[in-house]
């Protein structure tokens, strides 16, 4: 099961670059719409940065190659679990 941390740092990402959720589709298979890749792929990918990867060592494992129509969502998804990966490093107890 991936980290609920994650799980809400990608899904407030994918918000801000496709505003436009179907009804009730599971992250996974948001994530591969939003990348334009696989349902294989974005489970992959979750469990990778679940595990700690890197964005760049996720992408590798899962096959994701950036180009344009990724690139901004990739980005974004980038930017958010930095920032979460430095809440978690300077205040643990608050991030739940």
């Amino acid at each position: 099961m991936v980290n609920s941390n994650v799980m809400r740092a990608v899904g407030e990402a994918l918000e801000s670059q496709n505003p436009d959720p179907r009804r009730d589709e599971p992250m996974a298979d948001r994530i591969a719409r939003a990348l334009h890749i696989s349902g294989s792929q974005a489970e992959e990918w979750l469990d990778a940065l679940d595990q700690g990867a890197t964005l760049e060592d996720a992408n590798r494992i899962a096959g994701i190659e950036t180009r344009r129509e990724n690139e901004p969502v990739l980005i974004a998804i980038g930017r958010a679990i930095g920032n979460l990966a430095g809440a978690l490093k300077t205040a643990p107890d608050k991030i739940a």
